[in-house]
């Protein structure tokens, strides 16, 4: 409900000062933008030698100090599926039609507890070639990208989804300060399966989040809402028609 007080206009509980701040943390600058990249599947991935049991997880970077982590797919061998988002703030220029900039994604196949994990392919996405700033923010481009085993010969094809959005939650804009990259699932607090979180446990990013904000404050660490009420993550990036194109060294149009 909106109300007026010796000239400050209030909406709620927040003054317009305060929602000006807000905006300046929740919106891209003209410098800066905020990438989705959603690692939705597999398809034609081989398992390394010695190996009958597939099982992989995907690792995704744009700056290589600070790599993110899809969950490890354990049903679908060859074929993998993940549905897992992650979110960059990146420079505008990144995303340029000329621009050789490129979002980097390496494979493993997970050795359980006895065997080291091994590297079975990688992709270099160049989201140049996306156009995504071209298109209206938070809708995703599609694309499919062959995946280059170790050997340097194409074999698979990774299903991805791109946008760029608008706006982000308050949590992941917090978050985006403290760090370029953030996955959904840490912000979300996913715990593993098979274990329930305890109680006041958090995810890597939301301690992070609470110690820089009790720093801020002098104070015990604050508690930073999220989940469903802050982030849309109900959100499922699939291709349109479904069919998986061949595949190649490059970014594939659809």
């Amino acid at each position: 409900m909106e109300k007026t007080s010796h000239s400050l206009t209030v909406f709620g509980d927040f003054s317009v000062p305060f929602l000006g701040i807000l905006e300046d943390l929740l919106l891209p600058s003209m410098e800066s933008i905020f990438l989705e990249i959603s690692l939705i599947s597999a398809q034609g991935m081989r398992p390394p030698p010695g190996r009958r049991r597939l099982q992989t997880y995907a690792l995704i970077w744009v700056d290589p100090e600070i790599k993110l982590r899809t969950l490890v797919d354990r049903d679908g061998g060859p074929n993998p599926t993940w549905n897992d988002k992650f979110l960059f703030r990146v420079p505008r220029s990144c995303l340029a039609d000329d621009s050789p900039s490129a979002v980097s994604i390496e494979f493993y196949a997970s050795g359980g507890r006895y065997l080291p994990d091994s590297v079975i392919g990688s992709v270099r996405l160049l989201v140049g070639t996306l156009r995504l700033l071209s298109r209206r923010p938070g809708r995703a481009a599609f694309d499919a990208v062959g995946i280059r085993r170790p050997s340097g010969r194409i074999e698979g094809v990774l299903n991805v989804a791109a946008a760029v959005l608008g706006s982000v939650s308050v949590v992941a804009a917090r978050a985006l300060e403290l760090r370029p990259a953030v996955g959904y699932r840490e912000l979300m607090e996913v715990p593993p399966k098979n274990r329930r979180r305890r109680r006041g446990e958090g995810g890597p990013v939301l301690q992070e989040l609470n110690q820089a904000s009790a720093a801020e404050e002098g104070s015990p660490a604050a508690t930073f809402c999220c989940g469903p009420c802050v982030l849309d993550f109900s959100r499922s990036a699939r291709h349109p028609d479904g069919n998986a194109p061949a595949s190649e060294d490059q970014n594939l149009p659809l």
